[in-house]
């Protein structure tokens, strides 16, 4: 290994460790991660990565870009087997017509496991040793390609909607004040909360609100701590010959008079969301999401749960979940959603991806043996 490649191996080694650790003596782990001279070293280290893999593969670099091709769509073949073949299973369970569907997914599956027979089989000719080791190199530029094309071009935006509303996301705006399409639509249809211990709110637990006429007054209450609350202005509004209170309205002639009572009343009584008055650990937040979109011109909807960290992708946008708000007065659930376009993702992901296995490879790939070992083997065997 000549001088400069060790050189080049021990930068991207001391810069790994400062991204790791992020120290600073003054400014803290969060100003050196994201500071200009973090930035320009992340910059070097993949410059140097890209370039000590070319040097890697010195004298077998046709070889090696070839084989690096056959070996993404080996890997794509296993994926396409995988989630097609988990496809039909899941058709097949269902049975009936949906038997043709495994049929269909299941050829797609058998075409996704030749692509990694064939292509894997290139791979197994071609490469060597030391092309993993400089595979290992070009995707840690990849990395650094990624994250550097999404520092330049990423996109986020925070948007809350109401669960249940009907409401549709189609655009969001970001904190700068631009509104961004999304490409397609996104409904909140419910959101819930489940806990360790099933600590959950029970299944009768019940929103109560009371609306009191006195007089031409109409004065709206809420049950809590075991007692009524008088709501602040604003909740209750009056529009025509309807009272609104959040988004749901009430007739004046709905009111009831029993015998004894003073006012003339109207109890409006709900079940709470799901697991939102809840005690203890919390196991998991699940929003129930309608995606509205199309797929090769054709309208598709798509029906997803949203989880957090783990994100609904649509149109080169991913949709996380950051938090919940309960509107106690209204008995409402609004979910804040972060809106991420990263188009430098797949650099990133695909360098992940690369590393991983460029490195089992480099570790178990069967050694390479000089020249003069092999002569010395054939002179032994004649």
């Amino acid at each position: 290994m000549s001088g400069w490649l060790k050189a080049t191996l021990m930068v991207i080694g001391a810069v790994c460790v400062l991204l790791v650790a992020g120290a600073s003596p003054v400014l803290g782990a969060p100003a050196v991660l994201r500071g200009g001279l973090m930035q320009l070293l992340g910059l070097l280290a993949g410059l140097l990565a890209l370039w000590g893999g070319w040097r890697l593969a010195a004298g077998l670099r046709v070889q090696f870009v070839f084989g690096l091709v056959c070996t993404f769509f080996a890997v794509s073949g296993l994926i396409a087997a995988w989630m097609y073949g988990c496809q039909t299973v899941e058709n097949a369970m269902l049975g009936g017509a949906m038997w043709f569907g495994a049929f269909a997914t299941a050829c797609t599956a058998v075409v996704g496991l030749l692509f990694a027979a064939i292509f894997g089989y290139f791979v197994r000719g071609v490469m060597r040793r030391r092309l993993w080791l400089a595979a290992a190199h070009w995707s840690c530029f990849f990395i650094v390609l990624g994250a550097f094309w999404d520092y330049c071009s990423e996109r986020t935006a925070t948007v809350q909607v109401t669960a249940g509303s009907g409401d549709k996301v189609t655009e969001v705006k970001t904190a700068t004040g631009e509104v961004l399409p999304l490409e397609f639509a996104l409904q909140v249809e419910d959101f819930s909360v489940s806990y360790y211990d099933g600590a959950a709110a029970p299944a009768d637990a019940r929103h109560n609100r009371l609306i009191v006429k006195d007089g031409e007054r109409y004065l709206p209450f809420i049950w809590m701590n075991g007692r009524w609350v008088s709501l602040p202005e604003g909740h209750l509004k009056q529009e025509g010959e309807e009272l609104v209170l959040g988004k749901r309205r009430y007739a004046p002639a709905s009111f009831v008079q029993p015998e004894g009572v003073a006012y003339p009343y109207l109890l409006i009584s709900e079940p709470l969301p799901a697991g939102v008055q809840g005690v203890g650990a919390v196991k998991e937040y699940r929003v129930a999401c309608t995606v509205y979109t199309d797929h090769r011109g054709r309208p598709e909807t798509r029906h997803e749960v949203l989880k957090v960290n783990e994100p609904i992708a649509c149109k080169d946008w991913h949709i996380y979940l950051l938090s919940y708000h309960y509107n106690h007065a209204e008995n409402t659930v609004s979910v804040v959603l972060q809106a991420r376009n990263a188009p430098g993702r797949w650099f990133a992901l695909v360098g992940m991806v690369g590393l991983m296995l460029s490195t089992a490879c480099w570790c178990w790939w069967r050694r390479e043996e000089s020249a003069d070992v092999m002569e010395r083997k054939e002179l032994v065997e004649a």
